[in-house]
């Protein structure tokens, strides 16, 4: 009897160990489904939060720029992305063609490195129109035209000027987040080139390239921020006052 007292316990033993086992699988299937579904999620408010932040880089960048204008008469050329050591961060004494393209002189903006990058930790692109990085310039009246942006259909994103137009708007200064890839960013601190990836979409590659063309497009992962002469002026800085 007690034998088979003890057969029965011990069968109600093992039932219940299975049962645990099955309940804790289970468990994990839906923690599982559950990480699954939220990964998705998750990746997409990191992404969010980089370009929000990108986006706040940029503008403080660009307050910073109209500071440097304002005190120096003339705007900011590129800092030199390859450069090592203290001079990295600081902006060219000149910058006529290809140097009118580097990183954000951070240090002669008197801003954090931070501020250079994206939300992405990647150094953004300066293009700067030489005209206006001259010194004794009186900007309203400096001729430019070396920077142009394209919309997504391939069309500036600038009217043409008027025929009366003695003078006529430019692009000024572009600021250029590479985006989550980062292809086409300067690897910066003593590294020559940039990053390089594959299969671009024609505007990622025209964002990437040596000319001074630019697209705004969905195509691309790139986030451009850049201001006119004349909104620059009229809406960042005072200019000879």
């Amino acid at each position: 009897m007690l034998k088979i007292m003890n057969q029965s316990a011990s069968c109600s033993s093992s039932s219940e160990a299975g049962f645990s086992l099955l309940e804790l699988a289970i468990v994990l299937m839906i923690l599982g489904a559950i990480g699954g579904l939220s990964i998705p999620l998750v990746t997409a408010h990191m992404k969010r939060a980089a370009f929000l932040k990108t986006r706040t880089h940029q503008e403080y960048a660009m307050n910073a720029i109209a500071v440097y204008v304002e005190r120096n008469k003339r705007f900011p050329c590129p800092a030199e992305a390859q450069i090592l050591g203290a001079n990295f961060g600081i902006a060219q004494d000149a910058c006529r063609m290809e140097k009118a393209k580097g990183i954000i002189p951070f240090k002669s903006l008197g801003i954090s490195e931070n501020y250079a990058r994206d939300g992405f930790k990647r150094l953004m692109t300066y293009v700067v129109e030489p005209e206006l990085a001259k010194a004794q310039i009186k900007p309203q009246e400096e001729a430019g035209g070396l920077i142009t942006i394209k919309n997504e259909e391939g069309f500036p994103v600038l009217g043409a000027p008027k025929k009366t137009e003695k003078n006529q708007n430019y692009v000024a200064l572009v600021l250029i987040s590479h985006g989550e890839s980062g292809v086409g960013a300067y690897l910066g601190n003593g590294q020559p080139g940039k990053i390089i990836g594959d299969s671009l979409s024609s505007h990622k590659r025209e964002n990437c390239d040596e000319n001074f063309i630019f697209v705004e497009s969905s195509q691309s992962d790139d986030i451009l921020r850049w201001e006119s002469r004349d909104q620059f002026l009229k809406h960042y800085v005072e200019f000879g006052k």
